[in-house]
């Protein structure tokens, strides 16, 4: 089994306070995978906001190799996730 510690600060006592979490080793890896979930998903978004913007700025400066360039890495980034 695995034990995990948190401690609680509570700011208006300044009093801090520990909770002792106790967690099977499935509970363990199920955590795990969660968190690495949500940071995937969190990355792929960051990414594909990012390209998303720049592309519209290579539209409106009307630059068709930057353009060309980053829908390539768009389209890239579309099917790896798919």
């Amino acid at each position: 089994m695995y034990t995990y510690k948190k401690t609680l600060k509570l700011m208006k006592y300044k009093k801090t306070t520990s909770v002792c979490y106790t967690l099977t080793k499935e509970q363990s890896f199920a955590f795990s995978l969660y968190a690495q979930l949500f940071l995937d998903e969190c990355c792929y978004k960051f990414n594909q906001e990012k390209l998303k913007s720049s592309i519209n700025d290579a539209l409106d400066m009307k630059d068709s190799k930057t353009f060309m360039k980053l829908s390539k890495d768009y389209n890239r980034l579309l099917e790896i996730n798919t």
